[in-house]
């Protein structure tokens, strides 16, 4: 019996190493150059993601193009562990003081490929984000503001592209509200794609929570 030992986001950094190799062999043909490209990528990955195996650091060196990249992230699968599915009653309970709340088509969701759920209400601009930890479900809600759209660094992925401007309410001391707000990517699902440390996601959930 296979025991997974991947998050979502250690398969999308073991992802983002392999298309760093794929990237040199098509800028170079120097055997020096890519060996050490292949040396960086390890070594990256045996920092960042201890639980590694050798089978999988050895993989990731012998990926020749782009379909056997793939078919590589696609075998990954096993050693995985999903996002824990919600149900719609779930998301109501977490959301449970909006009394008309519009949920996600669930159904359509690979739970295999997101490290965080998220989805927006485009006619009250409402955005739910929904992440795991110690196995419970961390809940945010804020505001997406689609008219500060732009191009930027997403706070979530760390990654340069297209985003919007999300917003958080907080309740402090005293009945005191302050908000909090935040560029993160426009498409959720490009930004599951690049999520790569699941300690900032937690990290921007979390501060947005205080």
């Amino acid at each position: 019996m296979i025991n997974p030992i991947l998050t979502v986001a250690n398969v999308r950094l073991i992802e983002q190493q392999v298309n760093k190799i794929l990237n040199s062999k098509s800028l170079s043909k120097d055997p020096e150059i890519l060996s050490a490209v292949k040396g960086i990528a390890v070594a990256e990955l045996k920092e960042k993601l201890p639980v590694a195996t050798e089978e999988i650091l050895r993989a990731v060196t012998q990926i020749s193009d782009r379909t056997d990249a793939e078919l590589f992230i696609e075998s990954l699968k096993i050693y995985t562990i999903p996002f824990k599915a919600i149900s719609e009653k779930g998301l109501q309970k977490l959301f449970r003081k909006d009394k008309k709340l519009k949920l996600p088509k669930l159904e359509t969701i690979d739970w295999h490929g997101i490290s965080y759920l998220s989805w927006a209400d485009q006619g009250t601009h409402r955005q739910y984000i929904v992440i795991e930890k110690d196995g419970t479900f961390i809940a945010l809600r804020g505001i997406s503001q689609p008219q500060y759209y732009t191009k930027g660094i997403c706070a979530i992925c760390n990654q340069h592209g297209p985003v919007h401007l999300f917003t958080a309410t907080v309740k402090g001391n005293e009945d005191r509200y302050t908000s909090y707000s935040n560029y993160i990517c426009d498409d959720p699902e490009k930004c599951n794609a690049h999520v790569t440390d699941y300690k900032v996601l937690e990290d921007f959930v979390t501060r947005n929570l205080v």
